[in-house]
């Protein structure tokens, strides 16, 4: 799969007093297998960009494709491919026990074999059989954190979209999300897109460096190669 933003601007209420430019001209594209980081300080953009990519809003103007083809059109068919994580995970969460959860997209998008696909989740990401039956509000942040990638991957998208997936956490819960998306980044035809201040942390997952930047997305290099 393959996102490319053409010259994509956003304009929060625009027309009225209250008009904010937050986006201007942003050309970014994504490809299969690409690593992509955004950088930028707190309310350059970045979440609104996010919500650009997984078509929860419109661009005020500028194009969005996805394979060439207008996603708008069908946004429940391209959301299919992409998982998304958000920053604060108790924002996302809404099931009363983890298992509900993950399960959630997965009968979204019509995803077969639930429960070989939940074994092998639990795998992944480090999440037992007692956890899976507790409340995810009641969850450590560490856990909250795992088990929000958890439900972003569970209908096994192309394009896993990570908001500060690092932020607050203790060492230990740091280095099995890290240990996760270093496995993600090697899988075929598989792309990551990760919000952080913290870029350092990534060295051993190499990728593209982007900074938003009063509204402007700029190439910044790269880090792991």
């Amino acid at each position: 799969m393959t996102i490319e933003l053409k010259n994509v601007s956003f304009i929060y209420n625009k027309g009225t007093p209250l008009e904010k430019v937050v986006l201007k001209n942003v050309n970014l594209k994504i490809k299969q297998n690409d690593v992509i980081y955004l950088l930028g300080k707190t309310g350059s953009g970045k979440t609104t960009l996010l919500y650009l990519i997984d078509f929860l809003i419109k661009p005020t103007s500028g194009i969005i494709y996805v394979d060439y083809q207008n996603p708008y059109k069908n946004p429940y068919k391209y959301r299919r491919k992409i998982g998304f994580a958000f920053q604060f995970p108790e924002r996302q969460f809404f099931s009363e026990t983890v298992k509900d959860e993950l399960m959630f997209s997965m009968k979204n998008f019509n995803i077969i074999n639930i429960d070989e696909r939940i074994s092998l989740i639990k795998d992944i990401l480090d999440i037992d059989d007692e956890m899976l039956e507790k409340n995810p509000f009641s969850l450590s942040g560490g856990e909250q954190r795992r088990v929000a990638i958890a439900s972003a991957i569970a209908h096994d998208p192309e394009l896993l979209i990570l908001d500060e997936p690092t932020a607050s956490l203790d060492f230990i819960s740091e280095e099995k999300i890290i240990k996760f998306l270093i496995e993600w980044s090697k899988l075929d035809k598989k792309s990551l897109l990760i919000v952080t201040h913290d870029i350092e942390k990534f060295e051993k997952i190499p990728g593209e460096i982007y900074t938003v930047n009063n509204g402007e997305v700029l190439r910044g290099g790269y880090i792991g190669f």
